[in-house]
């Protein structure tokens, strides 16, 4: 069974930026504790209120569970007032040499 890669971007709101970042801090802990999470980082960018998490999840069933749980959800209730736009989410695949 294929794992399931995510590469995600979220922007801030001109003045959220510290907001963010501290709600997208509180993402890391409990993510890493759920069931099939292999990892699970987030960096920023060098352009002030870029965000980006890459994850890596056993199954795409597990990232499934993932989007149900408590802090997820919080995550997209505070995004209202935080997020410049729309989560960018993209699920991802390696490209090998023939």
């Amino acid at each position: 069974m294929e794992k399931t890669r995510v590469i995600a971007r979220v922007i801030a709101k001109p003045g959220k930026e510290n907001e963010l970042r501290d709600l997208l801090r509180g993402m890391l802990a409990p993510t890493h504790a759920e069931d099939g999470c292999e990892f699970y980082e987030l960096y920023e960018s060098h352009e002030p209120g870029r965000f980006y998490f890459y994850e890596l999840w056993t199954t795409k069933a597990h990232l499934d569970a993932h989007c149900t749980t408590p802090h997820f959800q919080n995550l997209v209730a505070a995004g209202a007032d935080l997020f410049a736009e729309p989560p960018e989410i993209n699920l991802v695949m390696g490209i090998t040499k023939d």
